[in-house]
C-alpha cells in the first residue's frame, strides 16, 4: 500500500500540470470543444487524488495533516473538489486555469516534501476527528475560492468601467460567471464547514476534552455563523455583485486571516504543533 500511494503521489503533480493546460487550451480560445469533457476530467483526478489519500492515511493510521506533506496535498485536493462542484452546469471554464494552477503548485510542493510517519498523536489517529478536521479545511478552501472570485470580479469591473481592457482580461470570465461562481463556492464553504464544526463539537464531548471557551473553538463558531447571516442577507436584499464581491473579500480576510491570527498567538487544547 504505501509503496503504491508514493507513485500517487508522484504521479499527481504531473496529472495537475496536464489538466491545467487542457485548461489553459479553454483559457486562449484553442480547443473550446474540452469544456464539455471538463466535469468527467476533474472527477478522475479528483478520485485519483482520493485514492492517494485514503491509502497513505490508512498505511499510516493517521488523517490528513499530520505532515506538511499531508496538509498540502489536501489542500490541493479540497481545492480541485470545491471547483469541481462551482463549475458544474456551468458554460464558461475561464477561471480553472487560475484555480488549478494554484492546486498545483500545492500538490507539487506536497511531492517534494513526502515523507511516511507513523502517527503517534492519538487524537490526529481519530477517523471521527480526521473527517471533522477535513470537512473543516474543505469549507474554508470554499470561502477562500469565494474571496478569489470575488477579487477577479472587483478586478474585471474596475476595467470595464475605465475600459481598460487588455489582452489577459479580455480572456477572463463575465462578471455574472465570476458572482455565480463566487456565491456557489460561499455555499459550499458554508456546509462543509458547518458539517466539520458539528463533528469537532460532537468528538470533543465524545472523549471529554470539550472546552467552551477555546478561543479556536469561538472564533471558527463566530466565522461561520457571520457568513450565513451575510449570505442570507445579501439574498434578502438582492445585493448587487459587486457589493457581493467586496463583502466576501473583506469578509474573507477580516474572519479568516483575522481569526487565524489570534488562534496562532493563543492556547488551544487542539493544537498539534
Amino acid at each position: 500500500m504505501k509503496m503504491f500511494s508514493q507513485i500517487i503521489s508522484y504521479l499527481l503533480p504531473v496529472l495537475y500540470l496536464g489538466v491545467i493546460y487542457l485548461y489553459y487550451l479553454l483559457f486562449t480560445e484553442k480547443n473550446k470543444s474540452l469544456a464539455q469533457r471538463t466535469t468527467l476530467i476533474l472527477g478522475i483526478l479528483a478520485f485519483i487524488h482520493l485514492v492517494e489519500i485514503v491509502t497513505r492515511n490508512l498505511a499510516l493510521n493517521t488523517m490528513p495533516f499530520s505532515t506538511a506533506h499531508d496538509a498540502f496535498s489536501f489542500i490541493a485536493f479540497s481545492v480541485l473538489f470545491v471547483y469541481m462542484i462551482s463549475e458544474l452546469g456551468m458554460q464558461h471554464r475561464g477561471a480553472g486555469l487560475f484555480i488549478l494552477s494554484f492546486a498545483f503548485v500545492l500538490e507539487l510542493v506536497s511531492a517534494v516534501h513526502m515523507s511516511w510517519q507513523t502517527e503517534t498523536n492519538e487524537l490526529l489517529s481519530n477517523k471521527t476527528f480526521a473527517i471533522h478536521a477535513s470537512m473543516a479545511v474543505t469549507g474554508y478552501t470554499g470561502l477562500l475560492l469565494a474571496a478569489i472570485y470575488s477579487l477577479m470580479y472587483i478586478i474585471q469591473n474596475n476595467n470595464l468601467k475605465k475600459r481598460n481592457i487588455g489582452t489577459v482580461f479580455q480572456q477572463l470570465p463575465s462578471l455574472t460567471y465570476l458572482e455565480k461562481m463566487s456565491k456557489r463556492s460561499v455555499v459550499t464553504g458554508i456546509i462543509l464547514l458547518g458539517i466539520g464544526i458539528m463533528l469537532g463539537h460532537y468528538q470533543m464531548m465524545i472523549i471529554g476534552e470539550y472546552q467552551v471557551k477555546d478561543l479556536k473553538v469561538i472564533i471558527t463558531d463566530v466565522v461561520w455563523i457571520l457568513y450565513i447571516i451575510m449570505y442570507l442577507l445579501a439574498m434578502k436584499n438582492k445585493w448587487s455583485g459587486e457589493k457581493m464581491a467586496y463583502w466576501s473579500l473583506y469578509g474573507f480576510l477580516i474572519f479568516i486571516v483575522g481569526g487565524g491570527l489570534l488562534i496562532y498567538m493563543s492556547d488551544s487544547f487542539h493544537k498539534f504543533y
